[in-house]
C-alpha cells in the first residue's frame, strides 16, 4: 500500500517495561487498581449562562453506549467505542472503554443537568448552583460594670 505511513509513539519493548513500572507501583503501594480506560475523549469546559458546559469529542460513538453520571459534586461521562475491523491495515483511531471524571460545583443538582448529542460531539449542561448568602445579624453587648 503506497501513501501510508505509520506512526509508532513507543516501541513495544518500551510498553512492555512501561507497564511492570505501573506493576511496580502498584506493588508497592500494595493496592490493586483495575484499568478504567483503555482511552480518552477530548474534553473542553467553560462557563455560559449561569452554566458549566461540557463538551467532549466523541466522533463515530453511538449515544446510548455513554453513560453520564452526577455524584459527590464529580460529573463522569463513560461509554465504549468499539473496532468495526478487526485487523486494519493501519489506524490511528481509539477503540475500546473510556471515562472521563470532572469535578463539578458544590451543590450541583444531578437533575437538572442535560445532555445532547449532535456530529459526534456531547454537550452536557450543568446549572451551576446559586450562591447561597443571608444576612448575619450582630448582637452588641453592653460591657457590665465589675
Amino acid at each position: 500500500m503506497n501513501g501510508l505511513v505509520t506512526r509508532r509513539l513507543l516501541p513495544s519493548e518500551l510498553k512492555s517495561v512501561l507497564r511492570g513500572f505501573g506493576g511496580l507501583h502498584r506493588d508497592f503501594n500494595d493496592q490493586e487498581t483495575e484499568a478504567v480506560a483503555d482511552w480518552a475523549p477530548r474534553v473542553e469546559t467553560y462557563v455560559k449562562d449561569e452554566a458549566l458546559h461540557v463538551r467532549a469529542d466523541l466522533p463515530g460513538l453511538d449515544p446510548k453506549a455513554v453513560d453520564i453520571s452526577v455524584e459527590d459534586d464529580v460529573l463522569t461521562i463513560r461509554g465504549e467505542r468499539k473496532a468495526e475491523h478487526e485487523s486494519p491495515a493501519y489506524r490511528e483511531v481509539s477503540y475500546g472503554r473510556f471515562e472521563r471524571r470532572i469535578r463539578v460545583p458544590d451543590g450541583t443538582e444531578a437533575d437538572k443537568v442535560t445532555a445532547k448529542f449532535t456530529n459526534g460531539v456531547l454537550e452536557i449542561i450543568v446549572p451551576l448552583p446559586k450562591p447561597v448568602s443571608r444576612k448575619v445579624t450582630i448582637n452588641v453587648a453592653s460591657a457590665a460594670a465589675a
